[in-house]
Formats: C-alpha cells, sequence, structure tokens
C-alpha cells in the first residue's frame, strides 16, 4: 500500500497529523515509531493523557526489530556489547594483515573497527556484498592498499558470528527485515521524529509500502529550500516516488507563548536564510557570554532559577549540553535546582566499581593503592581501618598490593584471605574467577541492607543498579567462554570489558520528572519545551568539526560507490546535520531561548563562539547582543544584586565588604589546659627551641602533634639518612683504623667507609626514587667528609648520637640527641647536623635558635669537659663551612663572625640558657603568642590556619 508523506518546518503540527491518523488507526493496533525512548515514553504518555491507552505500541525501531525477529522466529542468540566486543577482537586475530598489522596493535583498532561494522550492517552490506565492492573498487584502481583487508576482517566476523550461533543487534535487524513481508501483521505504521533515515530504517519501509498492505505514514522535518532543512533533503527524494500521498504542512506559530510569538517564529521562518529581516527579540531570545566552562555553568543555572522564581515548572525547562553535562548537574545541583538526567557511565568509575576492580588487580599483583580502594568501597568495612591503612602505605611509601597486606595485619588485623581466594580462581578459569568476583561485589553492596528492609538512598541504588550490570556481563562472558574459550581472554583482558560496561547511574527519564531536564540536543527533537537553553555554542562543539572515519574517508567512499554502487554514510560533510540539529533546538521552546557561549576558555585563552550564532544575531536587533547576560572569568563572585542564591550573595558580600582579618590566636584561658601546661616538667631541646621561636608552632608540632598522612618530606628524610649514613661511616672508621679523625691521611678510609654505607641504603631501599636519593646523598656527604678533612678542626669524634634526658633547666628536665661531639683532651666541640638552613651564633639570641647552645651546656654538665665550640653542619649546600660559635684557639676554617673568644663563647650559652629558660616558664604559665617573623622558614606564619596571624 503506498505511502503518506507529510513534511513541513519545525511547529507546522506534523505531530498533530501523525496522531490523528493514530486515532483513526487505533482499532487496528498501529505502531509509531520514534527516535528514542525518551520519545517514546513522551508520546505513550500523551496518549495515555488522551484515553488512548490500548491500540496503539509506542517504539523505537531497535526495539521494534527485536519484535519482529521474535515474530519471525529468527535464529541466532543475540550477542551482548561486551561479547562483540571479544569477538571483533578475536576476527583481528584471525586475519592475515599486512597494512593494517601495525595499527591493529593499537589500543582503539578494535573499538574502531567495530563501529566501521556497525556501519556496513546498517547499510545492508553483507559480507559477500562487502567483499564484492571492494574487489570492484580494486579493479578500478581507486581502492587504498588496506580494502582488501577490511573486506578479510569483515568476513572473519562473520565467520565468528556463525560459528557461535550468533547475531549482534545489528544483525538481527537484518534479519527481521529479510523476514518481514511473511512476519509484519499488516498493523498501521507512523514514522515521526526522524531528521533522516538510515538505510535500515529506509528499507523498513520500501518493505512494508512495496510488498504488503500495511498503511505507514512518514512525518519527515522538510521544507523545499530551506539551508536548516537540508540534511533532510536526500530522506525525502528517496521517500517521494514511494508517496501516494504527500502532506505539506505551512508553518504555524500558535503553539508559542504569545509573549514570545513574534521572536521565536521569526527564528523558526528566518534561521540560515539569506537577508533576513530583523526583528526585536523582546526577552524570548537571549545570549550568555561566560569566560570558562564553570562560569558558563553557573550563568545557566542563575537563568534557570529565575525561570523557577517566574514560575516556571522544573519539567517545563530544558539544558542542553553535548559535553561537561557532569559539571552542569553540579552546579545545578549546588542552585538548589532539581536535576532529571539519564546518566550512563563505565562500570569502572562507579563506587562499587571502583572497588570491585581494585579488589580483582589487587588479588593479580597489583599496588598498594587497589587494596586501599577496595576496603574503602561502601559497604565493605564498618570502621575507620581503611583510612589508617592508607596512612600506613603512605608513610612507608608502600608500593605492592603485598606490601598493604604487611601494614593491614600491622595493624592488628586478619590477612585478607579474599585476595588469595581470587588469585586461586583466575587459575581455575574463566568462570571461577567471575563468579568470585561477583560474589565480592554483592556481598560489599547488600552488607549495609541485610535483614534491614531498607528503602535505598541515592547511593545504594546506584550499587544495586552497577551490580545488575555486573551480573548481565558475567553471565555473558561467561557463555562466551563455554562457547569459545578463546574469546573469553585473560584475567586482565576480562577486567578491561568489565571496567567499559556501562551503567545507567538515574533512573531513566520521563515526562512529568520534577527536575530540570539535562540532556544531549539529540535527545530532545520530537519534543517540546517552555523554555530551552542551548550551552556550548562553539566552534567545533556545535557545529562539530568534521571527523574522517578513520578506515575510509569520504573520498574513498566515493570512490567505492562510483566503483562498486555501495553507498556508505559520510562523515566529513557534517554542516548540513548540524545545521538540522541546531534549527531543531532552537524551534523547541514556546516561551524562552537561551543560547550560551564561551568567550575564554578556564585559562584565560580566547575562545572562537559557534558561527550558528552570528546567523541568529542577523535574525534581530542589536538588543540582543548589548542585553547578554555576562558572567567572565574574572568575576569570582556575583555582583550583590545578581546573586541567585543565598549562598552566592554572602560570598558576593564577603568579597566586596572590608571586613578586618580575624584575630590572631589568642592564650590558652581553659583552666584544664593550663593545668595540663603547668604539669609539664619535661621538654626537649628542639622544643624549647620552637617555643623560643614561635610559642604557636611550638603548640601544633609539639602539643597538639597532628598525624601526618603522607610520608615525611624529602628535606626530612635526607636529613634522617645523613645522620644515619654519617654515624655509620664514622663508627667504622674506628673500628677499622682506631681513630674515627676526619683529616687528609684518613680521607680514603672514610670515602670508603661512606660508600660501603651508601651501597647499603641503595640495596635496603624498595623504591627506584629511594635509590637516586641514596646516591644524591652520597655526593653531598662525600663533599662534606672532603671539607672537613681539609679544613675541618681534626679533633676526635667521641660520641655519635648521643642522648641525654635529665639536664635540669629551672625546675625543668631537657633531653636531646647530639649529633656529634669532638674532642681535644678535656675540650669539646658540640655538631649538629642541617640541612641547607644553619644559624649564625651572633643571632642564637635574636632568632631563638639556642638548640645547639642547650647541647653544649648539657654535654659540659654530663661529660665534663670544656665548651669550645658549638656549631651547626650545612649538608647538601655549596658553602660546608659550620656556623654558631667556636673559639679563636680552635683549629679550622669558619666564618668570620662566628670565632670568637672564650667569654663571648660563654656569654651566648648563657644568653641562650636563659632564653631556654624564660621560654620554659612561658610554656607552662600558657603565654602563647604567635610569632610569624621567625615562624616559618624565611619568615611567615608555618601554621597559618591555626594561628590566622
Amino acid at each position: 500500500m503506498p505511502l503518506t508523506l507529510i513534511t513541513g518546518p519545525a511547529n507546522a503540527a506534523k505531530a498533530g497529523a501523525v496522531l490523528d491518523r493514530l486515532r483513526a488507526a487505533i482499532a487496528r493496533d498501529s505502531v509509531l515509531v520514534v527516535p528514542t525512548a525518551a520519545d517514546a515514553a513522551h508520546y505513550a504518555r500523551e496518549l495515555a493523557g488522551a484515553g488512548l491507552v490500548f491500540g496503539a505500541d509506542v517504539t523505537t525501531f531497535p526495539r521494534l526489530m527485536r519484535d519482529i525477529a521474535r515474530t519471525a522466529g529468527v535464529r541466532g542468540r543475540p550477542l551482548g556489547r561486551l561479547a562483540r566486543e571479544r569477538v571483533v577482537r578475536a576476527a583481528i586475530r584471525d586475519a592475515e594483515l599486512r597494512q593494517l598489522a601495525a595499527s591493529a596493535a593499537g589500543p582503539g583498532f578494535a573499538d574502531a573497527l567495530g563501529e566501521l561494522f556497525t556501519e556496513l550492517q546498517r547499510s545492508l552490506a553483507s559480507p559477500g556484498r562487502f567483499g564484492a565492492a571492494v574487489r570492484a573498487w580494486r579493479e578500478a584502481g581507486t581502492a587504498p592498499p588496506h580494502a582488501g583487508e577490511l573486506a578479510a576482517l569483515y568476513s572473519a566476523y562473520h565467520r565468528r558470528l556463525e560459528a557461535l550461533g550468533a547475531v549482534d543487534a545489528d544483525g538481527l535487524a537484518r534479519a527481521a527485515l529479510d523476514q518481514l513481508r511473511e512476519a509484519w501483521d499488516g498493523r498501521p505504521v507512523l514514522l515521526y521524529g526522524f531528521d533522516d533515515l538510515t538505510p535500515a530504517q529506509m528499507d523498513f519501509v520500501e518493505t512494508l509500502v512495496r510488498h504488503t498492505d500495511t498503511e505507514v505514514t512518514v512525518a519527515l522535518s522538510y521544507e523545499p529550500g530551506r539551508a536548516a532543512l537540508a540534511g533532510s533533503a536526500a530522506t525525502f527524494e528517496l521517500l517521494k516516488p514511494l508517496a501516494r500521498e504527500h502532506v505539506a504542512l505551512d508553518a504555524r506559530s500558535e503553539h508559542y507563548a504569545a509573549s514570545a510569538r513574534r521572536a521565536l517564529h521569526h527564528l523558526e521562518r528566518g534561521l540560515f536564510e539569506p537577508e533576513p529581516a530583523q526583528v526585536p527579540p523582546n526577552g524570548a531570545v537571549r545570549l550568555l557570554e561566560a569566560g570558562g566552562e564553570r562560569a558558563e555553568a553557573e550563568l545557566v543555572g542563575a537563568s534557570v532559577l529565575e525561570l523557577l522564581r517566574d514560575g516556571m515548572a522544573p519539567e517545563d525547562i530544558a539544558v542542553l549540553v553535548r559535553s561537561g553535562a557532569d559539571l552542569f548537574a553540579q552546579v545545578l545541583g549546588s542552585y538548589g535546582i532539581p536535576v532529571a538526567r539519564d546518566r550512563r557511565t563505565p562500570f569502572a568509575h562507579t563506587r562499587l566499581g571502583t572497588g570491585v576492580l581494585a579488589f580483582a588487580r589487587a588479588a593479580l599483583g597489583g599496588a598498594a593503592n587497589d587494596v586501599v580502594t577496595w576496603l574503602r568501597t561502601p559497604g565493605k568495612l564498618t570502621d575507620a581501618s581503611a583510612d589508617r591503612l592508607e596512612v600506613a602505605v603512605r608513610r612507608h611509601e608502600a608500593r605492592t598490593a603485598r606490601d598493604a597486606r604487611f601494614w593491614w595485619q600491622k595493624l592488628g588485623k586478619p590477612d585478607l584471605t579474599e585476595l588469595d581466594e581470587l588469585a586461586a580462581a583466575a587459575e581455575a578459569g574463566v568462570a571461577p574467577f567471575l563468579n568470585a568476583l561477583l560474589a565480592e561485589a554483592e556481598a560489599i553492596w547488600t552488607a549495609p541492607h541485610v535483614r534491614r528492609a531498607d528503602v535505598l538512598d541515592a547511593g545504594a541504588e546506584a550499587d544495586a543498579r552497577a551490580a545488575r550490570e555486573l551480573r548481565t556481563a558475567v553471565k555473558e562472558l561467561i557463555r562466551l567462554e563455554e562457547q569459545d574459550p578463546v574469546l573469553a581472554g585473560e584475567p586482565k583482558e576480562l577486567l578491561d570489558a568489565l571496567a567499559s560496561t556501562e551503567v545507567r547511574e538515574t533512573a531513566p527519564v520521563e515526562d512529568g520528572m520534577p527536575g530540570v531536564l539535562l540532556a544531549d540536543p539529540l535527545a530532545i527533537r520530537a519534543r517540546r519545551f517552555r523554555a530551552l537553553l542551548l550551552c556550548g555554542l562553539q566552534e567545533g562543539e556545535l557545529p562539530q568539526r568534521p571527523q574522517p572515519e578513520p578506515f575510509l574517508d569520504d573520498g574513498a567512499r566515493a570512490a567505492l560507490a562510483i566503483a562498486s554502487g555501495l553507498v556508505l554514510p559520510r562523515h566529513e560533510s557534517t554542516l548540513p546535520r548540524e545545521r538540522s540539529l541546531f534549527y531543531a533546538c532552537v524551534s523547541r521552546p514556546e516561551e524562552a531561548l537561551f543560547l550560551s557561549f564561551r568567550s575564554s576558555d578556564e585559562e584565560g585563552g580566547p575562545q572562537q563562539p559557534s558561527p550558528f550564532l552570528d546567523d541568529v544575531r542577523a535574525l534581530f536587533t542589536d538588543e540582543l547582543w548589548e542585553g547578554r547576560g555576562r558572567r567572565l572569568l574574572a568575576e569570582i563572585t556575583w555582583p550583590p544584586a545578581e546573586a541567585p542564591t543565598p549562598h552566592e550573595l554572602r560570598r558576593s558580600q564577603a568579597a566586596k565588604g572590608d571586613a578586618p582579618d580575624p584575630a590572631p590566636l589568642g592564650a590558652p584561658a581553659d583552666a584544664e589546659v593550663l593545668r595540663v601546661l603547668a604539669a609539664r616538667d619535661r621538654e626537649s631541646a628542639r622544643g624549647l627551641e620552637t617555643f623560643a621561636t614561635c610559642p604557636v608552632k611550638w603548640l601544633v608540632e609539639h602539643l597538639l602533634k597532628p598525624e601526618p598522612v603522607d610520608a615525611d618530606p624529602l628535606p626530612m628524610r635526607r636529613g634522617s639518612l645523613a645522620h644515619e649514613v654519617l654515624e655509620r661511616t664514622l663508627s667504622r672508621l674506628e673500628q677499622h683504623t682506631g681513630s674515627a679523625k676526619l683529616t687528609p691521611a684518613s680521607l680514603p678510609a672514610a670515602l670508603g667507609e661512606l660508600h660501603a654505607a651508601i651501597g647499603e641504603l641503595q640495596t635496603a631501599s624498595r623504591t627506584t626514587a629511594g635509590k637516586a636519593a641514596a646516591r644524591a646523598l652520597e655526593v653531598d656527604l662525600e663533599r662534606y667528609i672532603r671539607h672537613e678533612a681539609a679544613t675541618g678542626a681534626g679533633w676526635e669524634p667521641t660520641q655519635l648520637e648521643w642522648s641525654f634526658d635529665d639536664y635540669m633547666l629551672d625546675g625543668v628536665a631537657v633531653s636531646g640527641r647530639v649529633d656529634r661531639v669532638d674532642l681535644q683532651g678535656d675540650r669539646a666541640i658540640v655538631r649538629d647536623y642541617k640541612g641547607r638552613t644553619v644559624h649564625a651564633g651572633a643571632r642564637w639570641a635574636q632568632d631563638g635558635r639556642i638548640q645547639a647552645a642547650l647541647y653544649a651546656l648539657a654535654v659540659r654538665e654530663r661529660l665534663g669537659v670544656e665548651i669550645a665550640g658549638a656549631l651547626y653542619q650545612p649538608i647538601g649546600t655549596a658553602d660546608q663551612r659550620p656556623r654558631g660559635v667556636v673559639r679563636d684557639d680552635v683549629p679550622g676554617r669558619y666564618v668570620n663572625g662566628d670565632v670568637s673568644d672564650g667569654a663571648t663563647l660563654e656569654a651566648r650559652l648563657q644568653d641562650s640558657r636563659a632564653i631556654a629558660a624564660q621560654a620554659a616558664a612561658d610554656l607552662r604559665a600558657g603565654r602563647i603568642k604567635p610569632c610569624p617573623d621567625r615562624c616559618g622558614y624565611q619568615g611567615g606564619c608555618a601554621h597559618p590556619g591555626i594561628c590566622r596571624s
């Protein structure tokens, strides 16, 4: 039965004409075919609202093909996406490749090849037809060298499918079309919302029209001569000879709101037309200019809030984005805007998938962080053990899963035998491995809800969806392995396949959902909204840049069509399709249209707006551009009058206000705190120096002692290693030579001991970075030893890492560890190793640097010697001279200002003792105040978040 073809521009009441025909044929169980599942839900609700609950089936083309295949008894098990990917990879291994051999080793080759196979099947090209076309192409002399290998790959893919007794989704549709004449039961068919038809959809329409008595109606957005609808011209010309009746509808404007009718109708009629007239936008069409993606999302969010405050319902608003939907969802949510979004994400990016895949990697010899990630998965543990394990892993720089298990047991936890069990299951085969992985996923996400009859919150519901997709994928892979073990692959390949499995994280979006629709522009072509915000109008995004197909570019496809008659879709001529998409989007709103673009990126680099914006501006007066909303990169906050939310208003007011900085941390006043401080009777020399430098720094680092999460900073670790290596070097030098003096005569032996100690350190190090750090330290220490052997005092190091803990200072016991004490008779030099920061003795009192002086006083009292010097020895600087204070009768090379007579040395020691005594008294009295001028390195506050100074 001939075709009824309904054409017209957007908003020409094509939907009404289709639905009228649907109602007229309601007794014959008509079928309405629409582009997307969301469109199907929309029209099913519309029909139900009109009382047409029975007698009409609203569906999509893929679902219709599955129904026809089932009715026709098409043989072959449908193949899921994961299984199809494995079959494509097997076909690549089956084919003998030369031209494509290097490319086939790349990670994206199989995915790109699968896309080409999809195009071929949707173009109704069987392996035989494609092979014949390639042969004709090669005979014509215009085929590229790899064309024959593409045909071989396509044939290998279908041979694999036949061996499995399976078909993929497009093969199922092809089989259904082959059986369409006999399988179709005569129900009327109506197609609505399509901009054009694929070859398979065209074959469906043509078969019904030419070979059955089915009434077929196709509604197409098309108007002769319109540039905006040129993308539909080819489909119209193919359908026109089949049409018994062609209903050409005129443009209509009554569905627009009265206040917006003139502007929006003018936009629909004049878009992309030459020399259009100009009308005022009248607030119905607005432009939004943003500096960066976040500013664009915030500007859109503010516009949506404005619409909501004017009384528009959230479900009447659509925000369309091609990229960056996650950012828009985050910003809209932070503004308190309900969002309806059909979000799909890879299993690896869900919280359950992240944990389960980390569990598998850890069992197969993965990293320490994999164990932490697995244990932190919500539902796995009920306490903070995973946090403590992460601290241990980071502090000790654990690298492997075995290291993480060691530190887990150090925390007093039982060994993680689940990892061993999964590793054994991987050795046993694909099914045991996948079933064990699935069991762990089920145990994790269900554990918090067992026997509780919980109503799942959003997070738990997302876990349930992820677990459902994992079950489906596991069954699919196990079934594939049962049919052909080679197809399933190794455990790593299985994990890669599971990681890419798509999970629907939110419920399917349906009409009436209480939220602003956040969607791709392709998702709304058959629906209307009161307000629509089209975002990301950038050059290269809308319109998209042409993307050549990697195997056959448009030139090759044209040559193939000329040589063989096989016509494949073109990829590089995108402008007509992009114009049609833009036209479809701007014709969907009834009251307000917002067009958003970015004039710069997040770094301030200029960005080129879409040329489609110029086409829109040509339709309206300058009011459109001059009245555009703007939020540029430099605008950190909103102007107070424009702040969209109370939170943003507070930020605006805070930014514009001149409120004084918060007061610095005051001295403690709580009686219990003062009691604790007064009871302290033991301090380290380093602690007293810290207090003398800055009491607040002492409070943080010596009393509060926050436990660090990361490993010690490199300078601290270098310092510890330098102490250890120097102690080992000098101790062994004394053992082997009878003296630890560093002199020109002992230099070779000292360097030999140094290199031996560094070698031991490198051997003990687990990481390449640790070995490199040891090598760098070796260079610094060798330079120091050479310097001291040539210019040092030549005294005997008798005490290495000497500790004391009972030097009394005004009722406070002072403790410490002296790096080195050098003796010459009854005289001693105290040395304290430092990194790059050393302190001149003349500034000890001024800067509060009293640690070396306290060491000297303790050495004099406990060892009964005379102090000849107290020195800070730098390690790793170009100038190796020690700093501090030293008597003028001590041999060696020193900074002139540090050399003094005995009286000056004693005065500086006593000054330091007085400073330490005062620090101890202030500490116990709770006299804690900030000293930011000497707190941090080279001045500045070391802990501004606490001190606020």
